[in-house]
């Protein structure tokens, strides 16, 4: 999860590249963060495989949100109630859904 919805002044380049993330999910309004700085650090991040939002991020635009499969509510009119589902299993192995795309990732134990 990210910080404090990916506002500018969350993830501090240097704490998300020493954390050297996986998977980020972005936990974000569409009018409440997902700033263009954080998305790109998490973006930008080695070793990152996937980025998943909660919402569309209006002030990211086009060009600093994820392909819509991997948005819950990709609308920027308004919040649907859609959710992203996690669950990880004991062998360290998780996997991410998103029921409204009907996406699904497994990410295997490395």
């Amino acid at each position: 999860m990210t910080t404090h919805h990916g506002t500018a002044t969350s993830g501090a380049p240097s704490i998300v590249l020493v954390l050297t993330p996986r998977v980020a999910i972005m936990n974000i309004g569409a009018d409440k963060g997902g700033s263009v700085q954080a998305w790109t650090t998490i973006q930008n991040s080695p070793g990152l495989e996937d980025l998943w939002q909660l919402h569309y991020s209006n002030a990211g635009g086009e060009y600093h949100n994820v392909a819509e499969a991997r948005i819950a509510n990709p609308s920027s009119a308004g919040d649907a109630g859609h959710s992203l589902r996690i669950v990880a299993k004991p062998n360290g192995s998780f996997t991410v859904r998103n029921p409204r795309s009907g996406l699904e990732k497994t990410y295997p134990t490395k």
